[in-house]
């Protein structure tokens, strides 16, 4: 059972992993999970443009939805991998062809086994990008199912190979780009008092923001921040704008609208004390990953003699499985695939044996 459960799910795997497609460009992807679930006893419905569908029909009360990302990154694969992305500048490098190929062996084996639960596979787009999550939620389908929990796995290269891990509450970050533009006055340099200067109205901006956010959160775990700053056009003339780019994460919605509205104070101080224009878009994402406390139990109580670790803190990543929990109660866990490579990494590989306890671990949920 254990060697034919890993031989289709390394199966599905490589042959996902040689296919990746971007975010609702799905066609050669979806055509691989519909030809497979179109062999299964479910109902097969496909989303539109580009997700799937596959309800068992176990005859029971309740139904128990398990979630599957099919969208691959932006990333010239470097693995030299036997079955490597056939398509240049495109590689499953969040490991997506893994979890796709782990809920594919367990429809595989629900078409002959019975559940206590009826199961709605979910196999979703665009996650990277695009929100699929909501693309998801907006077909109806977890009403229509009748689903009442929903779970996901991801997996973790920092993790030792085959060990499941979650923690109850907050696992992943509610997240959002930050996007500040000071607009100013170009004059020369010479002339500096004709101009208004947008570079150093932007490095207050930066300054001000951070330290203010760094200090007024210290005691609440948070992410605020920013990796690109770019202003000016030459060394002798005073910037007219300058631009920059950062993130903000927490993992409380409140928090995270608290530091919002304070950037923007800070933004508007600096606007009035420099002249500049300071301009901030936080525009908001996905909502904080929480983990159902009923649902975690089941995860601790079912993983019984499978490697099973509790994290301590959640993490600054961010998932749209996120969406799906702010509508039934469900859970995310890792599955460790221990990698020196991180995930977004073009050199990231692992063996499909790390994979054979995500499975289980889904079986044993339902």
């Amino acid at each position: 059972m254990v060697s034919d459960r890993l031989n289709r799910i390394s199966a599905h795997r490589q042959a996902l992993h040689r296919i990746p497609e971007l975010g609702y460009e799905l066609e050669k992807t979806q055509a691989y999970v519909l030809e497979v679930l179109s062999r299964t006893r479910a109902k097969v419905e496909v989303l539109s443009p580009s997700g799937a569908l596959a309800y068992f029909d176990m005859g029971k009360e309740s139904t128990v939805a398990l979630r599957a990302d099919m969208d691959a990154l932006p990333i010239e694969e470097r693995t030299g991998l036997g079955y490597a992305s056939a398509h240049p500048g495109c590689m499953h490098a969040c490991g997506h062809d893994a979890h796709m190929a782990m809920l594919l062996a367990v429809c595989e084996e629900l078409d002959r086994t019975d559940a206590a639960r009826n199961v709605l596979a979910v196999f979703q787009p665009a996650e990277e990008a695009g929100n699929g999550a909501m693309a998801v939620l907006r077909s109806g389908a977890l009403e229509r199912y009748g689903v009442q929990e929903i779970y996901a796995c991801h997996v973790e290269p920092s993790l030792p190979r085959g060990t499941i891990a979650s923690r109850p509450g907050a696992l992943m970050a509610m997240a959002s780009e930050v996007h500040v533009r000071a607009e100013g006055k170009s004059a020369h340099i010479a002339h500096a008092d004709e101009g208004v200067d947008a570079l150093r109205a932007g490095a207050e901006f930066l300054l001000a923001s951070t330290d203010l956010v760094r200090k007024r959160y210290k005691d609440v775990m948070h992410l605020f921040g920013f990796g690109r700053f770019v202003s000016g056009t030459a060394n002798n003339i005073i910037s007219d704008e300058t631009r920059m780019d950062g993130a903000l994460r927490a993992f409380d919605e409140d928090v995270f609208d608290s530091i919002r509205r304070d950037v923007l104070s800070v933004a508007r101080e600096v606007s009035g004390r420099t002249g500049a224009a300071v301009h901030v878009d936080i525009p908001g994402g996905y909502p904080p990953l929480v983990n159902s406390e009923g649902c975690f139990r089941r995860l601790a109580e079912k993983a019984d003699g499978l490697p099973f670790r509790v994290l301590e803190k959640p993490l600054l990543t961010t998932e749209d499985f996120a969406c799906y929990l702010k509508n039934v109660p469900g859970l995310m866990f890792l599955l460790g695939v221990e990698s020196p490579h991180p995930l977004h990494s073009p050199f990231l590989s692992f063996g499909e044996e790390c994979l054979l306890n995500g499975a289980e671990m889904f079986l044993r949920l339902i």
